[in-house]
């Protein structure tokens, strides 16, 4: 029998370059998949565009302003807890320094470093598709 399906938790990440590192954080011990790297980014909620969401997420977690450019890549990955949907977008910082609000810590990275590191699953085509285009 198939198993009834699920609308997939939407979120977005920040792509945000420096020089030819990019932006990546860890999850802190009290979320889900702790210590894990991911992008910056979070959940969409329901009265916002994806945009608006990125752009609060990072005020909340990192405590910079940005701004949103074009959509980098959008990735579907099935957790064991169910699908997640990423819209993953180009970002610039325009005000703040990184600060670790709602992370364990912050790093500057290239795509081949962060294959090395314990990176979300869902976050892995992310790093492909920099690696190609970066």
């Amino acid at each position: 029998m198939p198993q009834p399906t699920r609308s997939p938790l939407l979120v977005t990440a920040a792509i945000i370059k420096r020089n030819d590192l990019f932006l990546i954080t860890r999850r802190p011990q009290n979320k889900p998949h702790p210590g894990l790297w991911e992008f910056p980014g979070g959940k969409i909620d329901l009265d916002e565009s994806p945009e608006q969401a990125l752009t609060r997420e990072l005020r909340e977690e990192i405590g910079v302003d940005t701004s949103i450019g074009s959509i980098c890549h959008v990735v579907y990955h099935r957790y064991d807890w169910g699908p997640v949907l990423i819209l993953a977008y180009y970002a610039q910082i325009t005000a703040g320094a990184i600060q670790h609000i709602d992370i364990d810590a912050h790093h500057w990275a290239t795509p081949d470093e962060m294959l090395s590191l314990p990176f979300l699953p869902a976050d892995q085509p992310i790093i492909e598709r920099l690696k190609q285009k970066h």
